[in-house]
């Protein structure tokens, strides 16, 4: 996964070493731990749970203008 350096994500702890690391690093630079890629299976998930959200939001809006 192609993440840009420039941008600030924040940071993320590592679960080795508790050390603060840069979420757009994807391993520690004290330790060596590689944090996982999500897999496709998380995608899917994450990409359904987008959809449910939007149709959710255009449904509520949908009711609220024809109320």
């Amino acid at each position: 996964m192609k993440i840009d350096p420039a941008r600030d994500f924040g940071d993320r702890e590592c679960p080795s070493c508790c050390t603060e690391v840069a979420s757009n690093q994807n391993n520690c630079q004290i330790c060596g731990y590689l944090f996982p890629e999500p897999n496709s299976r998380q995608r899917a998930m994450r990409l359904w749970g987008a959809i449910i959200m939007l149709a959710l939001i255009l449904f509520l809006t949908v009711a609220l203008c024809f109320r």
